[in-house]
């Protein structure tokens, strides 16, 4: 618990996840929209601050052992800065940054969404041990068509067949990770993390933010999940009926499914083929179903 608002009120940090193009984005917009939590992103604290952070302490540390020795006959007015001084700045950094847009005293749960939280799980575990962890999986065929447009959309010029293979490869690469880095600190951390699906949360938007919201024990009244779920929809966000698309938007079509029609054949091949039995695991093979990974998730 941290202190925020004005005053001091108890406030819970979590950290959302996924691969990029999963719909994290959404996941955040909807975790913000309820009255006692907030959730900012992309603050990509660990690759941005923390790692390079920790360079800067190492060169400080050997500067001071110098100064020490040469100066000071090996008793220095400064110890050197440990692992336990570097968490608590980290911590502190990040703690300022969860709570920089003001914190309304009803909150009870600050957190950041960045896809790429999801490699430091471990680290971010460690710096806030009682911090709760949520993912959101999408076809991977669905977020390799995403990746490709938004590359398009970001000025990147249209790519041969081998660059557009080199594209979709890198994709499927890095959905299998997020996934299977997910998973496996779930197994873990069951009772600390929470898995949802982009298509179900589509299919049954209050249902899924009950799930959710329920994970993190705010209030779950129906009527206040059915005013998130649509103001947080993608008609209420974009302002087009899912499946009318607009290739300059960020929030492009909303639906589905989109990649048949849209993936060539082997493009589709290269992503089935990295992915695997993953593909049956979170319910994207044949029949649809989520298998026994996202269930695990959603169990704990």
């Amino acid at each position: 618990m941290v202190g925020a608002g004005n005053g001091r009120i108890p406030v819970n940090v979590f950290f959302a996840c996924g691969a990029p193009k999963s719909g994290t984005t959404w996941l955040q917009r909807l975790l913000d929209a309820h009255p006692e939590v907030s959730c900012s992103g992309e603050g990509h604290f660990v690759e941005r601050f923390s790692i390079p952070m920790a360079e800067v302490i190492r060169q400080y540390n050997r500067h001071m052992a110098v100064v020490a020795q040469q100066v000071y006959e090996g008793q220095p007015s400064y110890e050197q800065i440990d692992q336990a001084a570097f968490d608590d700045l980290v911590r502190g950094f990040i703690l300022g940054r969860l709570t920089s847009r003001g914190v309304d005293p009803d909150v009870r749960w600050v957190g950041d969404k960045t896809p790429g939280n999801v490699l430091y799980l471990g680290q971010l575990q460690r710096l806030f041990p009682a911090a709760r962890f949520i993912s959101i999986v999408r076809d991977p065929r669905d977020v390799t068509v995403s990746r490709l447009e938004h590359a398009v959309r970001a000025g990147l010029p249209r790519t041969d067949a081998d660059g557009q293979a080199e594209i979709v490869r890198r994709s499927a690469e890095e959905w299998v990770k997020s996934v299977d880095l997910f998973a496996a600190f779930a197994a873990t951390q069951p009772q600390r993390v929470h898995g949802l699906r982009y298509e179900d949360l589509l299919d049954d938007p209050a249902g899924e933010a009950r799930r959710l919201f329920g994970f993190l024990g705010v209030s779950v009244e129906p009527a206040l999940l059915t005013r998130i779920a649509e103001a947080t929809s993608f008609e209420a966000q974009s302002g087009r009926k899912p499946g009318v698309e607009d290739p300059r938007a960020f929030l492009r079509k909303g639906v589905a499914g989109d990649w048949r029609g849209r993936l060539d054949p082997p493009s589709a091949r290269i992503v089935e083929e990295i992915c695997g039995d993953l593909l049956f695991d979170y319910g994207y093979g044949a029949g649809g179903r989520p298998g026994a990974q996202i269930i695990q998730l959603r169990r704990g």
